[in-house]
């Protein structure tokens, strides 16, 4: 299987997972630092990319990294909310610079969970338009100081999970007390968008600069060939199309506003939201990836969602489907006729590091079959630009738990000890780079 010419091979990190250095440089709390889980670690320490990146690019460089995602910490260049910090955006110009002399392009996510923790506390986050404005303006200056240096842009990371109920305190907000949840939820969806809007705006100053739209995507099949229990799918991808709907056509979809309108959950607009959302569509279309679900229709006119029986799972009870990834990438390319990029697909488990290495057999066997179903994708038309790896390198999980690796290098360290952090190359890593360095040739196509 060979994949295409420019095809963007990489990965992808966060800055909060992966930095470290939590009261450096005028550096401040962010929201991120509530989503730990109690009985793991925090996001204090990372795995110290702060002061090793370095060290990291040339690994990644070794491997072939074409393309490299990142997130720039908003605590980190804004710690106040309000006020810049030149420490830590020049940062960010030396990790750019060092990413690009190490031969991968920048992909630069401007929210990944890491609203400065005093936007949340005073004003609740992106449920107020206070946050949304200042979230414009760091945007802004972001762009003005590396939109020479990074021409592809992300404003918001898994724009769609602003709708889930375990994700609105990484929007930095709470439902007001005798607000409806469902239009809490709406609120800050509509608001997202807007901003979204705005700095795809900004984006489109920047010469060759491209703003890719990013969803999670979840295909959810019907639990049976039962004509209800495929509305009930479809009903519930629409949470997900509606992001899509508004990246490309710059408009909700009309099944959208209805439901909105129908059940009184239509959120507050300002006068020229719509005309903004309208004039500011996006050039790409970027995705994460992990598993699939199916959907069961109810006699309460709700659904549940379940997993599928035919798959197995991992050891966090996801389901594995690498077809799953080959519909998503053909439902959106069919729909929506944009370039779109896989931004994150991976496998995390609890590796056991012996004599300087990790074997991690079932990483390989599960990125080979994901990356074989992009492939299958690109031969039926799709116009799939790259594949990043989620977490090349170990890096903390989204509730800072180290026991959960991803990467292809491991990181000495756990919950409990640091240690010295040093970095010692996998088996996947010598696999990875072989698949870069045949540009996918070493995927068996069968």
């Amino acid at each position: 299987m060979r994949f295409p010419e420019n095809f963007l091979w990489g990965g992808a990190v966060t800055a909060h997972q992966s930095e470290g250095a939590y009261d450096i440089d005028g550096k401040l709390p962010s929201v991120c630092d509530l989503l730990a889980r109690d009985d793991a670690s925090n996001f204090h320490d990372g795995v110290d990319s702060y002061h090793r990146y370095d060290e990291d690019f040339a690994l990644f460089e070794e491997m072939g990294f074409k393309s490299y995602r990142f997130s720039i910490d908003w605590s980190r260049v804004m710690p106040d909310g309000f006020h810049f910090n030149e420490e830590g955006m020049a940062f960010y110009d030396r990790f750019i610079d060092s990413m690009i002399a190490h031969g991968m392009e920048p992909i630069c996510s401007l929210y990944h969970f890491e609203m400065p923790m005093v936007l949340y506390e005073k004003y609740n986050g992106f449920y107020s338009r206070i946050v949304v404005d200042q979230f414009i303006k760091y945007a802004y200056k972001m762009i003005d100081r590396y939109g020479d240096r990074v021409k592809k842009w992300i404003s918001f990371n898994e724009h769609n999970g602003i709708l889930l109920d375990g994700h609105k305190l990484a929007y930095g907000a709470i439902c007001p007390e005798g607000v409806k949840e469902e239009l809490f939820f709406h609120q800050l969806m509509h608001n997202s968008l807007y901003a979204h809007a705005k700095v795809t705006e900004k984006v489109h100053t920047i010469e060759n600069a491209l703003m890719l739209g990013m969803v999670l995507y979840i295909p959810h099949y019907s639990a049976s060939c039962h004509p209800m229990d495929e509305l009930a799918a479809r009903n519930h991808m629409a949470k997900t199309n509606v992001f899509l709907d508004v990246f490309v056509h710059g408009e909700y979809s009309p099944y959208f506003l209805k439901k909105m309108k129908h059940d009184q959950t239509m959120p507050v607009m300002e006068d020229n939201d719509l005309k903004i959302m309208k004039e500011n569509t996006v050039d790409w279309i970027s995705l994460s990836y992990y598993n699939s679900d199916i959907v069961q229709y109810d006699s309460h006119h709700s659904y549940h969602i379940l997993n599928n029986p035919c798959l197995e799972v991992s050891q966090w009870n996801w389901s594995v489907d690498p077809v799953g990834l080959r519909i998503a990438l053909r439902d959106i390319y069919e729909k929506y006729r944009l370039p779109v990029m896989v931004v994150e697909n991976g496998l995390g488990v609890e590796d056991i590091f012996e004599n300087g290495t990790v074997i991690d057999d079932k990483r390989i066997t599960y990125l080979d079959a994901h990356i074989k179903q992009v492939g299958k994708a690109i031969e039926e038309g799709v116009d799939c630009r790259g594949y990043l790896v989620w977490g090349p390198i170990d890096i903390l999980s989204s509730q800072a738990d180290m026991n959960k690796r991803y990467g292809m290098i491991y990181v000495n360290r756990d919950n409990n000890n640091l240690r010295d952090m040093n970095r010692y190359k996998k088996k996947s890593f010598e696999w990875y780079k072989n698949v870069i360095h045949s540009n996918g040739g070493l995927i068996d196509d069968e």
